[in-house]
């Protein structure tokens, strides 16, 4: 649909969530909240997928690039504007992700239903507000009291749902369900918010734990009681809050009371969350009992004492903690009665210089492997204990987190990997001796100057090292087997790790196929023959030599300032196959002269015993031209690319037309530098060619090609005539999932969604796209767009 600027547009209030102000929007103009949001482009057009009964609350969480787009256009006001009244953006210092990218269950920002408070509805005209809809809103400032759970006619969360497509809004009023067994279609509660009679004090401590975690929230850091010395993260804040609101309530009911508790906060009334399991709820429900658990955190949090007073016997020896605070940690440490952590005894080590980034710079990201190994023998992950241990080394004598501290060293590592190597080093007998090492060797660092600087180190690209000509001609030259990719990609590997100090993973090429872990890396550099190592330092210091850097191509310090006893390297290297064993026998210039002097290549070869392909080789290399050399095809690269690439003709295929072997034009294909397909059924003739059938039309050209293409697109036309999905996985006697998976990828090639699903009475329909998929496909396949196509193969696919 086509949109245009509306007529008016009403002000969004600061701290007002997005779904609010569509709501009163919506109420403005008479209309459901349905058509408002079509109407400012939220859904139903180009690029931005139907409304759904819970859009309302995903728009409310995040807006995407064309919603925003689609709003400029529709009310003339700034995208940003319109990110702002997001919980992602209000609440963006406060967010932990998960792996998939979607806002973790465990993380303080996750919501409730929304607490509010009447007043300001009222104020408002029954508008609301951001801070209202998180787990940390409790309380209201301006009116000095706490807020309301519940609605005062159904008893439920006011906002249990997002408000219904269907319905016009009515500002200040519940939109939930009633409390009846049986409600009539579309019946609301109704009841007005803003008539609530529930009314609780908010005392001034409560007002201002509120207000401290709102600044919190707003500028990402905490700069109150313990956090004075060094300002941790928003999320540690919220979860030492969590923490200490569940020790304080747990204190009050077990009758406990403090000195330094406010006035007013004994009463345990409000505490009912663990009424129903017998334990305190780390996250409670109710704002009154919200309230008085932050209150008491904000107050304990003045104070270190406050804090054991109240921890102690009151949390698990077996606490993680990883996602709390350091000074935090420090008190749960003390509470539990155990001696200092170690990254707290690293802290407090008293250094001549402390600068952090100098030091950061004579280090490698991962520490050196000779190091690991004797500081940390017993993680199995090599390479995160490296990656630790050079953090640590870099927070002796400051005040940096695990996180602040290793982004000095690599900006894409995660710190929780440092915290977990950090929480139990030294505990081990075999680690004893790693606090006192770490700290000698930060003196070391700060007092003296190093060979390299690896900040410089780190930054450089490395995507040309070790071209694959390079070390091959290393491999010819030591008459060592050069592998395939796999070998080559881990010698790379190797010298980006050398060089850089870098974790392997960071290496410019790591996204290339065939790239090796960081296991398969130490066991190459700890297999290296000595002459290909040799080999390799050499190309290590001329890619230096390239760069104007004037540095060994490693150092570090020797283990004995740490109080270890370095290995005696042992006496030769590792062996690698000979590349061609035969080639020793032949002495270059003795099979020279033979051959000058008339012999032939197959005499020479009699005489040594060899084949004679190994003194044709080595005639080759002394640049003696044979006089019956192999048989060489030229071919041209354009018509290699085009016959490959362009008409995806097969590598048989290709072999059979020039009149040469498969391997032959895999060697032109690697030395021309164009990519080969995967080998397997992917790569057959049947899977990669387009279908006869497309024609000119760049549509079904991209729709009629690739594995089962053809059975897709049959299976669309099939799908097309049925009113349900599963009617037609019926017929087709499939699956419903295995249809509905074809279905996407379909769609997934043709550009765009093709089907809009059945629900609610309504029968499957197709999309603009699908309508033009159906009408080009039907012509393609030569049959009238009412009619079924042959029953497609493979019908158990």
């Amino acid at each position: 649909m086509s949109l245009r600027r509306l007529l008016h547009v009403t002000m969004p209030l600061p701290d007002e969530p997005f779904d609010s102000w569509v709501e009163f929007m919506a109420h403005s103009y008479g209309a459901t909240v349905g058509e408002m949001a079509r109407a400012l482009g939220l859904s139903d057009s180009e690029g931005v997928p139907a409304a759904a009964s819970q859009s309302s609350r995903a728009w409310s969480t995040a807006l995407e690039p064309q919603h925003l787009r689609n709003l400029e256009l529709t009310t003339g006001r700034s995208g940003d504007e319109f990110r702002a009244m997001t919980r992602t953006t209000f609440a963006a210092n406060a967010i932990r992700l998960t792996p998939q990218g979607r806002i973790s269950a465990s993380c303080p920002a996750t919501g409730v239903a929304a607490r509010y408070c009447p007043e300001c509805l009222a104020d408002s005209g029954g508008r609301w507000r951001l801070s209202w809809q998180f787990p940390f809103g409790f309380a209201c400032p301006r009116h000095k009291r706490l807020l309301v759970d519940r609605c005062p006619g159904c008893g439920q969360p006011p906002r249990l749902l997002a408000h219904p497509l269907t319905l016009v809004p009515e500002p200040g009023h519940c939109h939930n369900r009633p409390p009846t067994e049986s409600p009539a279609f579309g019946a609301r509660c109704g009841a007005d918010l803003t008539s609530s009679e529930e009314f609780v004090a908010a005392e001034p401590e409560t007002r201002e734990a509120q207000r401290a975690i709102l600044r919190v929230i707003a500028t990402g850091v905490g700069e109150f009681g313990i956090y004075a010395g060094g300002p941790p993260s928003t999320v540690q804040v919220l979860s030492d809050m969590l923490l200490l609101s569940r020790a304080g309530r747990q204190a009050l009911v077990d009758g406990e009371h403090f000195e330094w508790m406010p006035a007013g906060q004994a009463d345990v009334s409000p505490i009912a969350s663990h009424k129903r399991t017998g334990k305190i709820d780390l996250r409670p429900s109710a704002a009154r009992e919200v309230a008085l658990g932050n209150t008491l955190a904000f107050v304990a949090l003045q104070s270190g004492d406050r804090i054991t007073d109240l921890l102690r016997g009151r949390v698990s020896v077996h606490t993680a903690l990883d996602h709390y605070s350091p000074p935090l940690r420090d008190h749960v440490s003390r509470a539990l009665g155990r001696a200092r952590r170690p990254t707290a005894t690293l802290q407090a080590v008293t250094t001549s210089v402390v600068d952090p980034a100098a030091r950061a710079a004579k280090l490698p990201a991962v520490l050196w492997s000779e190091w690991t190994s004797r500081l940390a023998p017993r993680r199995l992950d090599a390479e995160i204990a490296g990656g630790a241990l050079a953090a640590a080394v870099v927070f002796v004598g400051t005040r940096l987190t695990h996180g602040s501290a290793i982004k000095l060293l690599d900006s894409a590592a995660q710190g929780r990997q440092v915290s977990h190597v950090m929480r139990s080093l030294g505990r081990n007998a075999p680690e004893a001796d790693t606090i006192r090492a770490i700290a000698r060797l930060a003196a070391l660092l700060d007092e003296t100057s190093t060979p390299i600087d690896f900040a410089r180190r780190r930054v450089i690209d490395y995507s040309g090292i070790l071209p694959r000509d390079e070390w091959h001609e290393i491999c010819r030259t030591a008459n060592v087997l050069a592998g395939g990719d796999r070998r080559w990609q881990t010698a790379r590997a190797h010298l980006y790790a050398l060089l850089s100090g870098n974790r392997v993973a960071r290496a410019p090429f790591a996204q290339e196929a065939s790239f090796p872990a960081f296991t398969e890396v130490r066991s190459f550099r700890d297999g290296l023959p000595e002459v290909v190592s040799r080999a390799l330092n050499d190309s290590a210091t001329a890619f230096l030599k390239a760069r104007h850097i004037d540095e060994p191509v490693e150092w570090m310090p020797h283990l004995n300032l740490a109080g270890f006893v370095a290995d005696v390297p042992a006496s030769g290297g590792s062996e690698w196959p000979q590349a061609r064993p035969a080639r020793a026998v032949v002495k270059p210039t003795r099979a020279v002269a033979a051959y000058s002097a008339g012999r032939s290549v197959r005499e020479i070869a009699f005489e040594h015993g060899v084949a004679r392909q190994t003194v044709s080789r080595v005639l080759e290399d002394a640049g003696v031209e044979t006089r019956i050399g192999r048989r060489r095809v030229a071919i041209d690269v354009d018509w290699l690319r085009r016959r490959y690439v362009d008409e995806r003709h097969t590598i048989p295929e290709i072999a059979a037309e020039v009149g040469v072997t498969m391997t032959t034009i895999n060697r032109h294909l690697e030395a021309a530098g164009i990519p080969r397909r995967a080998r397997g059924s992917a790569s057959r003739a049947t899977a990669i060619r387009v279908d006869p059938r497309a024609g000119d039309s760049p549509l079904l050209r991209r729709i009629l090609v690739g594995q089962d293409a053809t059975q897709r697109a049959e299976r669309f036309l099939i799908v097309a005539r049925h009113a349900t999905m599963t009617a037609a996985a019926t017929e087709l006697g499939v699956t419903l999932s295995i249809l509905a998976n074809q279905m996407r990828r379909i769609g997934v090639d043709a550009g765009g969604p093709l089907i809009q699903r059945a629900f609610r009475g309504q029968p499957l329909a197709l999309t603009e796209l699908g309508l033009e998929v159906r009408h080009a496909l039907s012509r393609a396949f030569e049959i009238s767009e009412g009619e079924d196509p042959a029953p497609p193969a493979g019908g158990s696919q």
